[in-house]
């Protein structure tokens, strides 16, 4: 089975429920970076990469750039990962270039399970047959009534924690929301997320500050390149560290645990590469005992996870799923606070190509 022809697009797509807020974006659009890949058997493979609403061209331009190296090759995910990473390498270890290889490497695995007729959980090796699924909220914007109406809901439904935002100007505000939530759902499992936003004395005191609430984890307490910070403000606190969601190579992720700064793992689909190097991921993790809380994309970060044994939760963003986002046709949702993949071969995602095409981002990319 070798690859034919590859074809790419950009969709830009508004966020239905209105503008995400927190400490350093403010977010109106998802960006999705669609990858058909063909094979000379005529079977077709989808993959995909996301952003915030920002680079999705230049995504769309690296992977462009490499399908005259990929045109003749066989469908071998891993050694196609690493030449490609290669090929890229010199635009650097992670960011651009393995978002752009995840659109790729999402699209292999799901030909390879089309191939075999085989749903990816399977293919990978399916431990789990379901995944709990925690509630998301991109909420710094929206007054704590709202919020704890929120978080109410995901309790009422099912979900297993529910994590919300952090970063007021005044660390008392975000104790009094935190509170108010407490007190609203009692012992109901809560995380929050600063998106890097503090600096090391802030993070200090909020570590202090919210160690009555009994938060799961704070997440990415101070800027996600400052390793050794986050080591400092581990050895100084009491509480867990959830970080990965932009971190973006397997080597960053092992510093990191070496360190004894991340206690949750988060790493993103996308933004480490794709499936390939996410197992990798996991695999290092499982090494240090650290469970897996992959970032965004539920759809295909819950069927991921059912192969991963050292799963922990999958991240239901509300208002930013693939079928809230209009991405999908059938959507596939939670039931009762889990998500259950698909057992069609492959990922399953169905893609909804009228409305993608609708959404196109600029000019023809091919």
């Amino acid at each position: 089975m070798k690859i034919e022809q590859i074809d790419v697009q950009v969709s830009r797509l508004p966020l239905r429920k209105g503008p995400w807020g927190d400490q350093i974006h403010h977010v109106t659009h998802i960006e999705i970076i669609l990858v058909d890949v063909r094979t000379d058997d005529g079977l077709v493979g989808t993959g995909f990469s996301h952003t915030s609403g920002v680079g999705g061209r230049t995504i769309a331009a690296m992977i462009n750039e490499l399908v005259p190296e990929l045109i003749g090759k066989d469908v071998a995910p891993r050694a196609l990962w690493q030449n490609s990473w290669k090929y890229l390498r010199d635009n650097g270890g992670g960011g651009t270039t393995t978002l752009s290889l995840a659109g790729l490497d999402i699209a292999y695995w799901d030909l390879l399970g089309k191939a075999l007729r085989t749903p990816l959980a399977n293919l990978l090796g399916r431990c789990h047959d379901r995944i709990p699924l925690y509630g998301s909220g991109i909420n710094l914007n929206n007054d704590v009534e709202q919020v704890v109406e929120q978080v109410n809901r995901w309790k009422l439904e099912g979900y297993a924690a529910g994590k919300v935002k952090v970063g007021k100007p005044d660390i008392e505000e975000d104790v009094y929301r935190l509170t108010k939530i407490r007190e609203a759902v009692g012992s109901y499992p809560l995380m929050v997320d600063a998106n890097q936003g503090w600096t090391f004395p802030q993070a200090l005191r909020a570590f202090e500050r919210f160690a009555p609430l009994d938060l799961i984890w704070i997440e990415e307490p101070l800027p996600i390149d400052d390793i050794l910070g986050h080591r400092r403000l581990a050895k100084r606190v009491r509480g867990s560290i959830g970080l990965g969601e932009n971190v973006y190579h397997i080597a960053q992720f092992n510093q990191f645990f070496e360190a004894g700064a991340c206690d949750f793992v988060q790493a993103d689909l996308g933004r480490v590469g794709g499936i390939t190097p996410y197992l990798d991921i996991a695999a290092t993790a499982r090494a240090w005992n650290l469970p897996m809380a992959p970032h965004f994309v539920m759809e295909l970060s819950a069927n991921v996870l059912c192969a991963v044994p050292n799963a922990y939760l999958a991240e239901d963003t509300d208002g930013g799923t693939l079928t809230e986002l209009g991405v999908l046709t059938p959507g596939q949702s939670a039931v009762g606070g889990y998500f259950t993949p698909s057992e069609r071969a492959g990922h399953g995602l169905m893609f909804d190509r009228d409305y993608l095409r609708s959404t196109l981002c600029g000019a023809d990319l091919g």
